[in-house]
């Protein structure tokens, strides 16, 4: 008969075979009056005990980290199907409003959509290349800058501690 707290799937226990305490392994004391034998073979058995328990605590950790990878994998897949919706409706929405501004010219140019798409493309590749160059001279300028206060800090230091800094010591070459 199985009691209302175990484990159904668990296998069942003949109390027979163990009469000490009927969940499989066997807590008998081993007292001083018995055989050195006795005291290994008790010893033995907790051992192997010990080593079920190890492989058992292996066993679950390593299932665990396989659902942490199935899981992470699982997650990738989903990042990378949202990147690619997400990419789909900014091409989608790029090429809408370029159409509708190269419609827009055609109908100012007398409905002649080839001069439409003409200008459009030409406007708007002109766009690209400015904002692409001012973003470029920006990054550069304070690159640029950042980098010119940098030496100027450390030739402040070397007048501080030498005298004179590298540049003042590289144009009087006597010293």
């Amino acid at each position: 008969m199985v009691s209302p707290s175990q484990d159904p799937t668990a296998p069942r226990i003949d109390p027979t075979v163990n009469p000490s305490g009927g969940d499989g392994h066997s807590r008998e004391t081993v007292t001083d009056d018995q055989t050195p034998q006795a005291h290994l073979k008790a010893a033995q058995r907790r051992f192997e005990e010990l080593k079920e328990y190890v492989s058992y605590l292996v066993a679950a950790k390593i299932d665990a980290l396989k659902l942490t990878m199935v899981n992470a994998g699982i997650y990738a897949a989903l990042g990378i199907v949202g990147l690619m919706a997400l990419s789909a409706l900014v091409v989608t929405s790029v090429v809408l409003v370029c159409n509708g501004f190269a419609g827009g010219l055609a109908a100012m140019f007398g409905h002649r959509p080839w001069l439409g798409n003409l200008v459009a493309g030409i406007v708007l590749l002109g766009a690209i290349g400015a904002v692409t160059m001012i973003g470029l001279k920006k990054v550069t300028g304070a690159s640029k800058e950042r980098t010119l206060k940098k030496y100027a800090a450390r030739q402040q230091q070397q007048r501080a501690k030498f005298g004179e800094d590298v540049e003042q010591a590289s144009s009087n070459p006597a010293n």
